[in-house]
């Protein structure tokens, strides 16, 4: 994607007219400042920052114009001079809310409208501008000179039917099909309404905010609906903050059903993330009664952050109560067993362990997984540690992985004898790695003594097989990597014994 500061300006232009003709939340409004984000964001992530100069008619990045335009009406550059902006730069960590809010102040039509007072009123943590005062800087505007042309526009007309052989007594038909005819009409219709329905929620909450009115809160309730088809949660999110204020209406009710909610698995796989982060707002409304059917949405998901944002969100309806979602615990579905113990994991509750109890054996790796992930994040090692011994590689693997990272310093020499036991040959070597990461990340200064012993270790039988160790033992000095260490493994490099010179070799290349 093509990204410098000319571009970004003339993706910025296309921006705001974009939303001087629908409105920012319009998907054809969308359409251009979502790029135009992407683009800023891949400049600025090799740059600290975009700098513009604004002048009367023009825009400028380094001495270079990069845009231009003459018409009062429609310039931007106008716009912010008459305002008294002289530059405006984007700085490195520029946020899309930032971008959305700054295009928003901008693109207001209204003269009337103090663009530099809204943007200083905007708190831009991303952005800055310089202003001057009006008498500062006396504006000295006259209209641009133009070269006066006598043009005869009906002569040049017959010219062209003339050229292009129209008759204009044969009536003009679209080459479309009738359904593509129709589509059409609609789309135009839906834009209208769609651009229209912003305007209308704010007429709307503005009356009552004054009296209720049954009548007015219907509308509202109608406007919802078409938001939610929509998919513009933006505005859904205003209507159910007013309407909540009233204690006798729930808004959300209504979408709290198994249809609704699966249906939703469009906005969190496909949906810009803009769209789902509103999503996630507009679902933080909902009553516990939804959680079923948010944990059945999230068997569609194929975007592992989307998935840890929804179960996040689902957390906070259950309102941290783990036993919101007990029920679900005894689903014959793995993926929706996976998903509600994640989100028990995020609630962290005493009560998560005796509701996961039942499932701790449970004949699915990934639910074993999944239960280690969640004792992970309880620090709950001891139980981690019975993993040890279990069937699949992969929970194995996992279990080690974990105490690496709580640091169980209690399980060091069990995971010694383990190591030296003989069945430890038999395992593959991605387990035996972790089994040695856990050692190192479990053991005090004896595992370097530990592991010194293993790399020199003299065998008289079936050395080939041993190798392995050594390379094993030389890796995990070269993972503690202090200097002490670093003397062991150069030594081992000069030793006549092939097995013990590559190990070493090869642990200090990879350091």
């Amino acid at each position: 994607m093509e990204s410098d500061p000319r571009d970004i300006m003339k993706s910025l232009a296309k921006a705001v007219k974009a939303i001087q003709m629908y409105h920012i939340n319009h998907p054809s409004a969308r359409n251009f400042y979502n790029p135009l984000y992407e683009k800023m964001a891949i400049y600025l992530k090799d740059h600290p920052v975009i700098e513009y100069q604004i002048d009367q008619f023009m825009i400028s990045n380094r001495g270079k114009t990069v845009y231009k335009e003459d018409e009062k009406e429609t310039s931007i550059a106008f716009r912010l001079f008459r305002n008294g902006i002289r530059n405006i730069s984007f700085i490195s960590g520029l946020s899309f809310h930032e971008l959305i809010k700054f295009l928003r102040i901008i693109s207001k039509i209204s003269k009337d409208e103090d663009i530099a007072l809204e943007l200083w009123e905007g708190d831009f943590e991303h952005i800055n501008f310089y202003v001057v005062e009006e008498e500062d800087e006396v504006i000295d505007y006259k209209v641009p000179d133009f070269t006066k042309m006598d043009i005869d526009y009906d002569a040049k007309l017959r010219e062209i039917i003339a050229r292009e052989n129209i008759d204009l007594n044969v009536p003009i038909k679209p080459d479309l099909a009738p359904e593509e005819l129709q589509t059409l009409k609609n789309q135009i219709a839906e834009a209208e309404q769609t651009s229209a329905i912003p305007f209308a929620i704010t007429t709307l909450i503005s009356y009552l905010n004054t009296e209720k009115v049954h009548e007015i809160i219907d509308i509202l309730k109608e406007l919802l609906e078409l938001c939610i088809d929509n998919r513009n949660f933006y505005d859904a999110i205003r209507i159910v903050n007013k309407l909540s204020e009233y204690p006798d209406i729930n808004p959300v009710a209504k979408f709290e059903t198994e249809a609704i909610i699966v249906g939703f698995k469009d906005v969190i796989n496909t949906a810009h993330q803009e769209t789902f982060n509103e999503f996630m707002n507009f679902i933080s409304f909902f009553s516990k009664k939804s959680i079923p059917y948010l944990v059945r949405l999230m068997t569609f998901g194929k975007l592992k952050e989307r998935l840890q944002d929804l179960r996040k969100a689902v957390a906070y309806v259950a309102q941290d109560d783990p036993t919101a979602l007990a029920t679900l615990l005894q689903d014959q579905d793995i993926d929706v067993l996976v998903n509600t113990i994640a989100i028990l994991g995020s609630i962290k509750s005493n009560e998560t362990i005796t509701l996961l109890e039942p499932l701790m054996n449970h004949h699915n790796a990934a639910i074993r997984m999944e239960i280690i992930a969640v004792l992970t994040e309880m620090d709950k090692a001891v139980r981690i540690a019975k993993y040890l011994d279990d069937d699949e590689e992969i929970v194995r693997i996992k279990a080690l992985q974990s105490l690496t990272r709580l640091k169980y310093t209690v399980i060091y020499y069990d995971l010694l004898s383990r190591i030296k036991s003989k069945t430890f040959r038999n395992l593959d070597f991605a387990e035996q790695r972790e089994y040695f990461n856990c050692l190192v990340a479990n053991g005090g200064h004896e595992v370097i003594t530990q592991l010194r012993k293993m790399l020199f270790k003299w065998v008289f039988f079936r050395r080939k097989r041993y190798s392995v160790m050594r390379k094993l033992s030389a890796m995990s000095l070269a993972d503690i990597g202090t200097g002490h260490v670093l003397d062991i493994l150069r030594r081992g490099a000069k030793r006549r014994n092939k097995n013990i010179s590559s190990a070493c070799e090869m642990a200090l290349r990879k350091k």
